[in-house]
C-alpha cells in the first residue's frame, strides 16, 4: 500500500513539471544541480553568510483567506539538524513539531490542532526547514533536476529532493532570481490508528523576499490543499540570535 501510495504521489508532482510558462522566455543552455543550488545561496545571502549561519528565529501570524488572523507562528533553527515549528491557535492551544539532532520530536496541549485546511503543523515545519538547512547530505540520498514548469508567469527549475526517511519533496527555484519560490510535499494521515493510510499533495508558495540580517527570507508563505489554503505573514526573521534550547526539547 505505502509502496502504491508513494507512486501516486510522484505522478501527481511530475505532472506539473512540463506546465509551460506564460511571460517569460523558456531559459536556454544547461544548468546543473549544483549550479541552481550555487545561485540560490548566491540569490539569499552569499556563502559566507550561509556558512555563518547558526540560528533563525521567525514569527509571524497565520490564516485562512476571508478571515482574520487564526493565530501566531514562531520557528526557530539551530546549525545543523535542530528545529521546530510552533503554531498558536485560538482555543486550541499550542503544537509544536520539529528535530532535535536530527530526531524528530512533537509536543502539543491538549486542545491542539494538527492541522488547517488540510495543511498539517508537520508540512509548515517543512516548509520552514527548508528555508534554513544547507547540510542536504544529512538528511538526503539525492537531488535531482526534473524538469522547468511555469509558476505565476515565470520558468522554474524544479528540483526533486530524496530523503533518507519519507517520501521526495520538490523544490522549484525561479530561472531569474534563483530563489525558491514553490515546495511540493505528501502529506499522509490515518483517520483511525489501525485504519487505511491516505496521501495527498500540499504545495507551498514563497513570496516577497526581503534582507534579514544579510540573508533573505519570504515575508509570505502559501500553503494549499485540496481543502484549502493557509497563509503564514511573518512579522519578523533574525539571524545569529541566542536561541533557548528549551524550544527543542521533548516536553
Amino acid at each position: 500500500m505505502r509502496r502504491a501510495l508513494t507512486l501516486a504521489i510522484s505522478l501527481i508532482f511530475c505532472c506539473r513539471i512540463t506546465t509551460p510558462a506564460q511571460k517569460a522566455p523558456r531559459p536556454k543552455g544547461k544548468v546543473s544541480v549544483a549550479e541552481i543550488l550555487d545561485k540560490n545561496v548566491a540569490a539569499t545571502g552569499g556563502l559566507e553568510a550561509w556558512r555563518a549561519l547558526q540560528t533563525v528565529d521567525a514569527h509571524g501570524s497565520f490564516g485562512v483567506p476571508a478571515f482574520h488572523s487564526s493565530g501566531d507562528f514562531d520557528f526557530y533553527y539551530r546549525a545543523p539538524a535542530t528545529d521546530v515549528f510552533q503554531l498558536f491557535m485560538m482555543s486550541h492551544g499550542q503544537t509544536s513539531v520539529g528535530h532535535n539532532g536530527g530526531t524528530p520530536f512533537s509536543n502539543h496541549d491538549a486542545g491542539r490542532a494538527l492541522g488547517i485546511n488540510g495543511v498539517t503543523v508537520n508540512i509548515l515545519e517543512e516548509n520552514w526547514l527548508a528555508l534554513a538547512e544547507s547540510g542536504f547530505d544529512q538528511r538526503y540520498t539525492r537531488i535531482e533536476l526534473v524538469g522547468l514548469t511555469g509558476i505565476d508567469g515565470k520558468w522554474a527549475y524544479a528540483l526533486q529532493f530524496t530523503p533518507k526517511v519519507g517520501d521526495p519533496q520538490l523544490r522549484y527555484y525561479d530561472c531569474q532570481s534563483f530563489l525558491m519560490v514553490r515546495m511540493d510535499l505528501a502529506q499522509r494521515i490515518r483517520l483511525q490508528k489501525n485504519g487505511p493510510e491516505f496521501a495527498y499533495k500540499v504545495e507551498t508558495y514563497y513570496s516577497e523576499y526581503r534582507d534579514s540580517g544579510g540573508m533573505k527570507f519570504p515575508r509570505q508563505i502559501r500553503a494549499t490543499s485540496s481543502d484549502g489554503d493557509v497563509v503564514l505573514n511573518i512579522h519578523d526573521v533574525r539571524t545569529n540570535h541566542p536561541v533557548n534550547d528549551s524550544v527543542f526539547r521533548q516536553r
